[in-house]
Formats: C-alpha cells, structure tokens, sequence
C-alpha cells in the first residue's frame, strides 16, 4: 500500500540541505482532521502540484522540486484529546529556491501565490539561506554610505517632508524646501502622495528643489539630501530616474509596494542610477494588516525591502497616528539593520505622527542608526521650523546623554516648546492604560 505521508513532503529540518531551500512559516485557522494533510496541500499547491497528481509529476521532479513540510505546530501545543474539528498551526515549509530564482516577483508567487485566496493563512516569515541572499546586490549605499554622504556620523540623522501631502504648487514647495534646507535638516523627500501631479509637475518641482537646495546650501555649506518622488509606470520610472539624475538629484523615492516588488531592485542594480534609494511604505498595509491573512510586516517592509536594494525604509512606528503593534514596528527595524547574509543595512525610519516626545523611545527601541521623519513634528512647531528639527536633535541628544527629556527641556527652548503642546511619549504609561 502507499504510504499516507509522502517521506519527500513530509521531512524533519535535519533531512535538509537548507541552503538549498527558502523557509516559510506560515499561521492558519480551518476545519480539518488531518493538519498534517493540509499543511501538504499548501506545499504542493506552491510548487509541483496541481488538484490531482498528473503523469509528468514524477519521483525525480518531486524530489527535486516538491515543497517539503519540515514542522507543524498546534496551537495551543495539543498532544491529545478531542481538538474539535476546527483547528490552529503554525506549518514550516520548505521550498527549493532553484524553482524561483533570485527575484523577489516569483519568491511572493510562490510562498503566496494561489494559496493568497485561502481564508484564514498567514504569512509570518521567510528564512533565506545564505546561498539565495548571495543573488541579491541589496543596499548600494546602507546606513554608513548614507552617513558618508551626509557627513552625520554621530547623531541620528533627521528627514523632513513637504507638507501638506498635496495640492501646494510649484512655489510653495520651493519656499518650504529652501526654508528646511536652511534649518538644518539633513534630507528632505518629497510626499508619498505628490509625484507627478498637474499642480506640481515632477520635472518642474525638481528643478525648483534643487534650485532651492543650492541656493541653501551657499548660505549655509550643508548639503541636503533630496529624495523625489518618482512613482509611476516602470518605464517612466526609469525615465524619470535618468533624467533627475541627469538634473543634478543626489537620490531618489519610489512607494516600492504600489509599484512592485522588484522595481526597487531593478534601480538599485542600475549602475547608471547610482544615488540612495528611499522606499515609502504606503499600500503596504493591504498585505500585512489582517490578523489572520497576508503577508507580515517584517517580511514585506523588512526584508523584502533590504533585498531589493532599499538604502532607507520609512515604515510606522506603533506610538504615532496609524495602528501597529510595538513588537511589529520593533521587528520591521530589526530587519533593516541586523546581519542579513552580508547585505549593508538599511536606515530604519519609523515615523507617521513622529514628534520629539517619542524619540527617545524611538532610540530605546531600536538604537541610534535610525533616521527621525517628521512632518508636522517639524512644521508645526510653535517657534517655527527650525525650532522643530532642532527639537528633534535635542530630543536624540537627551537620549544619548541618558538625561529624562523633561530635565533636558528646561535649558532647550525648542525642545521644551514641542513637550508643551505634544507632550512625552512614555511607554510604561501607554501599557498601563490601553
């Protein structure tokens, strides 16, 4: 008789060389009374398999191709007893990278592929061997080229954007840059929802930011770091890209998740497109924010990202305005900056609601290679602009004096201002009230 589990499917991690194979962990929630059986069906789903087994699906092409279940957990961890027919794990499955090749396109349709129409499956993480990273260039820049560039090597470097999201014209926006750029900023990046609009064309706000940021940097000898917006078709990307350089941009933006995966990538290999890369998270929450489906954070804005070649990521940190957990937004970090296999790190840059108040805890959370993004927090300030982005650095300063930012605030005026109207984000607080 044949056997009930496939001893190619079904496997221990030990039965593995997992350099050859990408692991993906995934979470679901269904009736079944055979976990194991449908933990398989995901793998085969993904891979070799199609509803019924066909002749040219041989033992050779299983052996070779076939995912393999290498773990499944219960939750809660049940050994016995009546689980009911409706029922929780956690399956590890293992898939040989040589179907998908070094591209991150085929790597998302394979670990969620079809089986994104399934109800209740989850995607937590992708553990990649050291032999797949090696197809991936990452990072040209990382944390450290960006410093070079900036020339800020001790603090954490400060990124402002041009508020509000949109509707200003071309004259405004070059008032507004040219007053940040004298304030003291380090980088500037355009909004996630101007690119190339009828009010703000992009090749005509370009020539006035970069107008605006030399005619700044004459007065003050500081160099800005302007990130345009060049969203689009991949073609007119590409366009786009050649021709800002070509006018003088020192780097470049792209909302990665709405334009596709692999475009980041494309840019980021481009030898002829050698300026740092921002990748902007939004429509990433599409994938990520379902509980119980989609595709985690820490995978799509985390190491998806640094793959493809992303030197700074902005992604949202859980005590500002938009919903995500600590340990979410922690983790996302943590994915940009630890040792990937030998990619360069990728500046962290939570934000969305960022002020004063919350970086040290910022700073706490992740260290202090991370890039502080403010938009209000900067504009808003009530002495001004500059108040807010030197607010910002006397925040990151109090933190790496160790000094309670309160203590700090009273012989820093700027700092002080921004406590009285936004208060401290104290983390200890936050968890005893919600």
């Amino acid at each position: 008789m044949k056997r009930v589990y496939d001893p190619i499917i079904f496997c221990q991690p030990e039965s593995l060389n997992l350099e050859d194979f990408i692991v993906a962990t995934y979470l679901t929630t269904t009736e079944t009374a055979d976990v194991l059986m449908r933990a398989g069906a995901l793998a085969v789903e993904q891979t070799t398999g199609t509803w019924m087994r066909v002749p040219d699906e041989t033992e050779e092409v299983r052996r070779n191709h076939v995912g393999r279940v290498i773990n499944v957990f219960n939750i809660p961890a049940y050994e016995g007893g009546d689980v009911g027919k409706e029922r929780t794990f956690i399956a590890q499955i293992a898939f040989p990278w040589r179907n998908i090749g070094q591209q991150l396109p085929e790597l998302l349709s394979t670990v969620f592929g079809n089986i994104s129409g399934a109800v209740n499956l989850k995607l937590l993480d992708l553990e990649f061997s050291k032999s797949y990273v090696a197809g991936f260039k990452g990072p040209r820049f990382g944390t450290k080229g960006i410093r070079d560039i900036t020339g800020v090597q001790d603090r954490p470097l400060t990124l402002a954007m041009i508020k509000p999201c949109t509707g200003i014209p071309i004259d405004v926006i070059e008032r507004q840059f040219y007053n940040l750029c004298i304030s003291g900023v380090d980088m500037i990046k355009d909004d996630e929802l101007i690119a190339d609009p009828p009010h703000a064309p992009f090749y005509k706000r370009l020539e006035a930011c970069l107008g605006a940021a030399e005619r700044a940097y004459k007065e003050t000898g500081k160099k800005v770091l302007y990130f345009p917006n060049i969203t689009d078709r991949q073609d007119r990307m590409f366009e786009k890209a050649h021709k800002a350089i070509s006018m003088g941009a020192p780097a470049l933006m792209v909302n990665v998740h709405a334009t596709g995966y692999g475009t980041m990538g494309a840019l980021a290999e481009d030898d002829s497109i050698n300026v740092p890369l921002l990748a902007h998270p939004c429509y990433s929450g599409a994938t990520y924010m379902g509980a119980d489906h989609g595709v985690a954070s820490n995978i799509l804005v985390g190491k998806f990202m640094r793959l493809d070649g992303a030197d700074i990521v902005v992604h949202y940190i859980s005590y500002g305005k938009l919903p995500c957990l600590t340990d979410r937004y922690v983790r996302v970090g943590q994915a940009l900056l630890s040792e990937f296999h030998g990619l360069k790190p990728t500046f962290p840059v939570p934000a969305a609601g960022m002020h004063p108040g919350m970086v040290p805890q910022m700073l706490r959370d992740l260290g202090p290679d991370v890039v502080i993004g403010a938009g209000a927090g900067m504009h808003a300030h009530p002495m001004g602009m500059k108040a807010g982005i030197t607010a910002l650095n006397q925040a990151a300063e109090a933190w790496k004096d160790d000094i309670p930012l309160k203590e700090y605030a009273k012989e820093h005026p700027e700092l002080k201002g921004a406590l009285d109207i936004w208060g401290e984000y104290n983390a200890n607080v936050f968890e005893l009230t919600n």
